[in-house]
């Protein structure tokens, strides 16, 4: 199978990285879990609001940090026989050079920390659910409702808890943790 991976707080940890610039420029000590809904901007004081956006830049990714064990989690996808493909989202694709260096700097960090290895493909789109992938495991609700292809993991974050009625969706499963992902893979390959 073709397994379509998340980057942003599937393999990186973009939220923690995201929520240090704000807490440091707002002055502000908002944390991940406080994060309960995608519009991470309603969770800001007011002066910031949609502003929060403005913080993210490529240059984040040269001080992002891996989730624990995704490293492991993508050389076991590989283990078993399946192609990784990290689909992600890389800002307004029509701002063509700011696109290019959040891919470029995204990319980087996956070869850096040990997950990607040169000759894997990095997808960079704005609608994930239609990646050309089997099966796409990523953390935001409407990119696993949306995706038709195959089967979709909902990967666990406090900003997709809201989803509790996955049964609707008989293509979304639910992982909470890398080795779930891993045993969905499995059940799903059989």
């Amino acid at each position: 199978m073709i397994i379509g991976l998340d980057v942003d707080d599937v393999l990186l940890s973009l939220m923690d990285r995201w929520l240090h610039e704000y807490n440091e420029a707002y002055d502000d000590n908002l944390q991940k879990h406080d994060i309960n809904a995608w519009d991470t901007w309603k969770f800001t004081k007011p002066e910031c609001g949609k502003r929060i956006y403005n913080l993210l830049r490529p240059e984040m990714y040269d001080s992002i940090e891996p989730e624990p064990s995704a490293a492991a989690f993508v050389q076991n996808i590989r283990d078993r026989g399946h192609t990784p493909r990290y689909v992600t989202a890389c800002g307004d694709p029509k701002k063509l050079q700011l696109h290019r260096r959040f891919a470029t700097a995204k990319w980087n960090a996956l070869i850096r920390h040990g997950i990607a290895e040169y000759g894997e493909l990095l997808l960079p789109g704005k609608d994930k659910s239609r990646a050309p992938v089997d099966m796409l495991i990523d953390d935001r609700a409407h990119n696993c409702t949306g995706f038709r292809n195959g089967m979709a993991v909902l990967f666990t974050q406090p900003w997709n808890e809201w989803l509790q009625d996955e049964g609707k969706y008989a293509h979304i499963e639910r992982a909470d943790t890398f080795t779930e992902a891993l045993a969905l893979i499995d059940y799903y390959d059989d």
